[in-house]
């Protein structure tokens, strides 16, 4: 094998590699993403559901 074909192998296995880690980041930023909109909305509902409680008692 020369050192050419060597260095041009290492390159691309790096590529790869680099190509690998940054589609894992991408994935997991959009799962985190998801996550935090899920449990925004969950909490606005929770809010919401309290504050209808405490009207319908207010109310009784």
């Amino acid at each position: 094998m020369t050192f050419e074909k060597q260095v041009k192998e290492a390159k691309e296995k790096q590529l790869r590699q680099r190509i690998t880690r940054d589609v894992v980041f991408i994935i997991l930023g959009i799962v985190f993403l998801v996550i935090s909109i899920i449990m925004a909305y969950n909490k606005a509902n929770n809010e919401d559901i309290k504050e209808n409680n405490v009207n319908v008692q207010e109310k009784n």
